[in-house]
């Protein structure tokens, strides 16, 4: 009793939320994803992709890496409550 489950992190998108993700609208990204990105297909007509991967898609087009670091002080807390609750599992 008293246990506290730490937040579930993604690892994939679907269509919309990966378009989003990359500021694209979600016709643009199918087209990109058709030629660029590669999608896995998890039921029938269901395809999503890999957060990691949109990330290394987004650090080869900008020819630098991508930071996971926390950017601001909102995610700096939320980065610090979410390993205290890892730490407590």
């Amino acid at each position: 009793m008293g246990e506290t489950l730490s937040p579930v992190k993604r690892k994939v998108m679907r269509a919309k939320e990966a378009a989003e993700y990359l500021g694209l609208s979600v016709s643009a990204f199918r087209a990109l994803a058709a030629k660029e990105l590669e999608g896995i297909k998890i039921t029938e007509g269901r395809k999503v992709w890999l957060i990691e991967d949109l990330d290394a898609f987004l650090s080869r087009r900008s020819g630098r890496p991508i930071s996971l670091k926390p950017t601001n002080s909102w995610d700096v807390l939320l980065a610090k409550r979410e390993a205290e609750v890892s730490k407590n599992l």
